[in-house]
């Protein structure tokens, strides 16, 4: 099989750790970890991380909290550092809203809404988070016309869930389906089209008492394949599709 996992941290691993799990990954037959951004100092981190893995490739992106902690003239230095890196990560990401971790939605707003318009000149996907946010996040997409993004992790109702899925967007399912009811009701009224994979690498994992990795990718995909009244094969086979789907304009590692 091919599997793709579309939102790790993999910066949150030592050496040793990380290194063992890409090599999990690999024998589980996960083609592509797209490992996601928050900071400056991440997406450097994540430029590193793709040149030393082959299955790994980088989003890079401010995450809603940080954005809103950063001055104006820091936001726009490091959006000057994504476009002089354009060529070098496939995706925008880790880039949203978030409304329980800080109550400056403005500033947020505006990096959002930054970032999206850097994906869309530059026809990169956006991965994208969105706490207790969710129809603010869609609304934000649909105005703003994009057409490549992930909802990842996504929490909202399953209306806006197909809303999203409807516009074109994609939703991203984590590994830990296999003891979540909202993300298994997910994957029943998309259409498998809609659907990708993740494991939000070290969270959201299929186990409470150990870090997600992912390797992971693997269990979520027999557990969709289930729902789906399916084979594992067929539901890696159409996952896999939509993963290349989204990604095949996008710059390759080197």
């Amino acid at each position: 099989m091919n599997l793709a996992d579309v939102h790790a941290h993999l910066e949150l691993f030592d050496a040793d750790a990380l290194k063992s799990a890409i090599k999990r990954a690999e024998e589980k037959g996960v083609k592509a970890v797209i490992t996601n951004s928050t900071s400056p100092e991440t997406n450097r981190k994540a430029l590193q991380l793709q040149q030393q893995f082959k299955i790994v490739r980088a989003a890079l992106g401010i995450y809603p909290a940080n954005a809103a902690a950063m001055s104006g003239e820091e936001l726009d230095k490091e959006l000057e550092f994504m476009s002089a890196n354009s060529s070098s990560f496939a995706a925008f990401g880790e880039i949203g809203l978030d409304y329980e971790e800080t109550e400056d939605r403005k500033k947020q707003q505006h990096a959002f809404e930054e970032q999206l318009e850097m994906a869309k000149k530059l026809g990169k996907p956006a991965i994208v988070h969105s706490r207790k946010a969710e129809a603010e996040v869609v609304e934000t997409l649909i105005s703003r016309g994009c057409r490549k993004a992930i909802l990842h992790a996504f929490h909202g109702s399953m209306k806006l869930a197909k809303k999203a899925a409807d516009n074109g967007f994609y939703l991203s399912i984590p590994s830990n389906i296999l003891r979540s009811s909202h993300f298994r009701k997910m994957a029943e009224i998309l259409k498998f089209e809609s659907i990708l994979t993740e494991t939000d690498t070290p969270y959201l994992g299929p186990y409470s008492d150990r870090k997600s990795e992912p390797s992971y990718v693997e269990l979520s995909i027999t557990e969709i394949a289930k729902i789906k009244k399916t084979s594992t094969e067929q539901a890696a086979e159409q996952i896999y599709r939509n993963y290349l789907k989204l990604f095949e304009q996008t710059t390759d590692n080197g």
